[in-house]
């Protein structure tokens, strides 16, 4: 609580009293305790005697000593308590003041206005902290009395409302001329609509909040969660935001407003340096025209994560479209060269590394359902740059058994260089590993032609809920010896079998050891 280091410290910190180890080389008797002490103790006396260079260290020195404590006030008021030489210099950098709080007492609030000069400010005006005070409203407006001569000098202001009546908005309404940051979290959807008066405003995180979007400008981060804003609203701020770096829209519903289709706007919403791109929860069309639109050739993380489709149209359009940005090149560094696959008759999953979309709640399926989802996912491959594709190595899958081997053909169409497999059991572990391998111990036709499914695979990695078929070892086996007598495929090396939530029948490992001897087998217990 920083309200305790306003109650008076009595006693002096004394960082230099030293501490004098008993000499290894002597026996600690009760002789040579007594020595080493009185040693200590006159050495604390001439220490004490003679002029200290800490307190004459250049105050241009002990600022680097104290920047580190920047905002950490129980230790700079302690700090300040060392002599009157660290208090002043304390108190005359006001860069040490700059984090002011409704959650700190009053009185540190009043030293942090005065030590920071004209020094910037980063405000948090946190209306929880007086829920249920009977004094609320006296507490309010003494922190606006006090905070409001400084607003000129807020650089970020984060804003949390308590309810939806009787809060203040006195902070939003001031003139912010060099705030740079604001974080708005409201406890519910609310329509104040406030314009703020913030010219130099470029990072915008709004929560269950409603502003004025339209008069946002020159943003670089916007970052909105179940607010109201419109399709229009978003489409405005970003024409008006060309070097917008951050865009997430989190429930944020995007309903067309009253100016329809928007069909008075450029056919592109070019953001250069856009990097982060993430829509969850939002109205299908209004995601497809935000893709379609936006043309952002930095983009680095992508994520789309819609539920119920209108139809299979929907979907598909929505698929192809954020496929161009899950297949833009190149990869980032640190993402894997892994292709995730996921899918069933009610959900999509499709992506690589921090790029993917996510459908889900998909009704609109029908008793064709794996077969329309699997339309969508041969159109989010469709406009994958050729250079992604040579560059994924790994496939993550988890799918329908029945649906696996045209989920495992689209695959290789795409992906020539696939060196593993990773298999996720979502049914029983016989008829996933039998669904994969019926597909890859042996070659399919394509049209008039044979051809093996991926020439380079040598790792199997399979994934269980449980195991007991002993005849998994023998397919496996049988996969093995067929891959490496073929002329044009590569040899199995690894296979990797991990168990969740079940057990391995003894007599089923054996034949697995049995029948894999000669390659590396991995099996793991993980539940």
């Amino acid at each position: 609580d920083q309200s305790k280091t306003l109650q008076g410290t009595t006693h002096s910190v004394d960082l230099l009293a030293p501490s004098m180890p008993p000499t290894e080389a002597e026996p600690q008797t009760p002789k040579s305790r007594s020595r080493n002490h009185e040693t200590r103790a006159t050495l604390v006396l001439l220490h004490h005697s003679q002029p200290s260079h800490i307190h004459s260290l250049p105050p241009e020195v002990l600022h680097l000593v104290f920047l580190p404590f920047v905002g950490d006030y129980w230790r700079l008021l302690h700090l300040r308590l060392v002599c009157k030489y660290w208090e002043k210099v304390i108190d005359s950098t006001p860069e040490l003041w700059k984090i002011i709080s409704t959650k700190f007492h009053p009185g540190l609030q009043g030293i942090i206005v005065r030590n920071s000069g004209n020094h910037s400010l980063d405000v948090e005006y946190d209306e929880t902290r007086w829920k249920g005070d009977s004094e609320k409203e006296n507490k309010m407006a003494a922190f606006a009395r006090l905070l409001e001569p400084s607003a000129s000098r807020w650089r970020a202001l984060i804003y949390r409302r308590a309810d939806d009546f009787g809060s203040d908005t006195r902070p939003l309404s001031l003139p912010l001329h060099n705030l740079e940051r604001i974080e708005i979290n409201g406890l519910a959807r609310s329509n104040q609509n406030l314009t703020l008066d913030a010219p130099k405003l470029s990072s915008v995180h709004v929560s269950r909040y409603s502003l004025n979007w339209r008069s946002l400008s020159g943003l670089r981060a916007l970052n909105l969660e179940s607010t109201n804003s419109t399709l229009g609203d978003i489409t405005t701020i970003l024409h008006a935001s060309p070097g917008l770096q951050d865009l997430s829209l989190e429930e944020t519903l995007l309903v067309v407003g009253t100016e329809g289709l928007l069909s008075s706007y450029p056919s592109q919403i070019r953001l250069p340096r856009l990097r982060s791109l993430h829509i969850s929860k939002a109205r299908v069309h209004s995601i497809l025209f935000l893709l379609n639109w936006i043309e952002a050739p930095s983009l680095e993380t992508f994520w789309v994560d819609v539920e119920d489709p209108t139809d299979a149209a929907d979907g598909t359009q929505l698929c192809e479209a954020a496929g161009q940005y899950i297949g833009a090149f190149p990869l980032l560094n640190n993402q894997s060269a892994q292709a995730l696959i996921g899918f069933n008759r009610s959900e999509l999953w499709f992506g690589f590394g921090d790029r993917m979309i996510v459908m889900q709640n998909l009704t609109w399926t029908g008793a064709n359902g794996a077969q329309a989802v699997l339309t969508c996912l041969a159109a989010a491959m469709k406009h994958l740059d050729s250079r992604i594709c040579e560059e994924i190595t790994s496939l993550y899958a988890w799918c329908l058994e029945d649906e696996s081997g045209e989920c495992l053909r689209l695959v290789h169409s795409r992906f020539p260089r696939i060196e593993q497999i990773v298999a996720q059991d979502r049914g029983t572990a016989e008829n996933l590993v039998g669904s994969v391998l019926q597909h890859l111990d042996s070659p399919l036709r394509f049209g008039s032609a044979e051809e093996w499914l991926f020439l380079k695979l040598a790792k199997l990695e399979f994934h269980f809920n449980g195991f007991t078929n002993p005849n998994i070892g023998h397919r496996l086996a049988e996969l093995v010896k067929r891959r490496k007598e073929a002329e044009p495929t590569g040899e199995i090396t690894e296979v990797s079998i991990n168990i969740t939530f079940g057990a391995i029948d003894r007599s089923a490992m054996e034949i697995l050891e049995q029948s894999l001897a000669g390659i590396q087998l991995d099996i793991r217990m993980l539940g």
